[in-house]
């Protein structure tokens, strides 16, 4: 693992938290996340190298992390999204593809923007799948939640009969 881009993700993340005017440990929890989701995506690339892969389970697990964090810190999702999103942004992909295509190499410059285009779509839905994953955890804790809190009026209701 390489613990320098880990640190450099951690830190690229944190100075978006000051940019974005967070403070104190809201920029600790914010930066945070971008360094999690870049360990995650080195990590992964060791076992899958592959580009569109390794972003999407980053994202999926930048996305958890953001849900989590948001009911812990009460703060709004799109600070984690932000901040943490900052290591994954395919900068060097957008750029090779400006520069190849000013360059006349469009073929290069197609390539290029073809791994912006997949790296920006698999962050997307990584994304997406952990919001509606939180969703649907919620919802059915909500629904197990309610089960339980009509089975426990019935018994209530029971006893209180039983006391007439």
């Amino acid at each position: 693992m390489d613990w320098i881009q880990i640190a450099g993700g951690f830190a690229g993340s944190t100075g978006f938290a000051l940019f974005f005017h967070l403070k104190g440990k809201q920029v600790f929890y914010t930066a945070l996340g971008g360094g999690i989701a870049w360990t995650i995506y080195l990590a992964v690339g060791l076992i899958l190298p592959s580009y569109g892969i390794q972003f999407l389970i980053s994202g999926i697990a930048l996305g958890l992390y953001m849900e989590i964090m948001a009911i812990y810190t009460k703060m709004p999702r799109t600070a984690y999204i932000a901040v943490g999103i900052i290591p994954l942004i395919p900068g060097a992909a957008l750029y090779h593809t400006m520069y190849y295509f000013f360059q006349g190499e469009t073929e290069r410059g197609r390539a290029s923007a073809v791994e912006a285009l997949v790296t920006s779509a698999a962050i997307a839905a990584g994304l997406l799948f952990a919001m509606d994953l939180w969703k649907l955890l919620k919802r059915s804790d909500h629904a197990k939640n309610s089960a339980d809190g009509e089975s426990n009026k019935k018994q209530m209701y029971k006893e209180s009969k039983s006391y007439v």
